[in-house]
């Protein structure tokens, strides 16, 4: 499989982890791209900044991605309070939803289209309409209430239709037993229903599993860390790795997801994406 779209927020994020902040890039365009880009995939990106903070997005192009970037009053911003395997946020800011008349130049002769909406309202509703070919989704951003800016977990009313329009989907465990509870359904009904192949769980510090279609379950192990640096962007790390590997260089489940468990361990331990890459001088 040829080149991966990227589609989702990049985000200013302010990480409070040990009474220490932190001021990072951010978001799915950020993790999961770079990933894919380190793992020797053609990598495109599609997001939505301010223009003043269209800088942040230069190390993607200087690690040899494509940046596609459209037009917002603001640029999505999160703050991550970070203790061990949990995390609070609050939501500050939020760019413009990405919208289909974006999708042309991005798509094009690409096969495989990586969705990561952070909220409900980081990609307009004639965004998955407008897309072919395979599709994963991280679910993270339809399964996130925002009153304020504070974020809670439930679940949005356009999750099934991205569900509907992917083939490869990753949840938490905490998020599918909220996605299975609001929809009354076991997970294999579920994948029937909205014909997913694969879907991937994780749960953190103790490994996960993937579901196929015909119901079985392959567990993985995660790889040990000896100091968490910071988890933020883990997830991202861990499904983008493990698509690279499953779809882009046609290895097994278990293998692929044995190999994205070891990069994601590195990315809390601080030895993947570097802490240089991600810093922003400024909040």
């Amino acid at each position: 499989m040829g080149a991966v779209a990227v589609i989702g927020s990049a985000t200013i994020d302010r990480v409070v982890q040990g009474g220490v902040t932190a001021y990072k890039r951010g978001g799915v365009v950020a993790y999961a791209g770079l990933t894919f880009a380190e793992l020797g995939v053609e990598t495109r990106v599609l997001t939505n900044v301010a223009t003043a903070d269209r800088t942040m997005l230069a190390v993607l192009q200087q690690r040899g991605i494509a940046v596609y970037v459209g037009k917002s009053a603001a640029t999505t911003c999160f703050v991550n309070y970070v203790d061990g395997d949990a995390r609070r946020q609050e939501l500050l800011a939020c760019a413009a939803p990405i919208a289909a008349a974006q999708l042309g130049p991005v798509l094009a002769g690409v096969e495989h289209v990586y969705l990561g909406p952070l909220h409900p309202r980081d990609l307009a509703e004639d965004v998955l309409a407008a897309i072919d070919g395979v599709v994963s989704l991280d679910v993270q951003g339809y399964v996130r209430r925002i009153e304020g800016t504070q974020v809670f977990q439930e679940v949005a009313s356009g999750l099934y239709a991205a569900l509907q329009c992917a083939d490869y989907v990753k949840t938490s465990n905490d998020e599918l037993e909220l996605v299975l509870a609001d929809c009354g359904l076991t997970l294999d009904q579920l994948m029937r229903d909205c014909s997913v192949v694969e879907w991937v769980v994780t749960e953190g510090s103790h490994g996960g599993w993937v579901a196929n279609r015909k119901g079985e379950r392959t567990k993985f192990a995660s790889a040990p860390v000896a100091t968490v640096a910071d988890p933020t962007g883990a997830g991202d790390v861990f499904f983008a790795a493990y698509l690279a590997h499953r779809l882009h260089r046609g290895e097994g489940i278990a293998t692929a997801a044995q190999r994205a468990a070891a990069l994601a361990a590195r990315q809390v331990g601080g030895g993947f994406i570097d802490e240089a890459t991600l810093r922003l001088d400024e909040g």
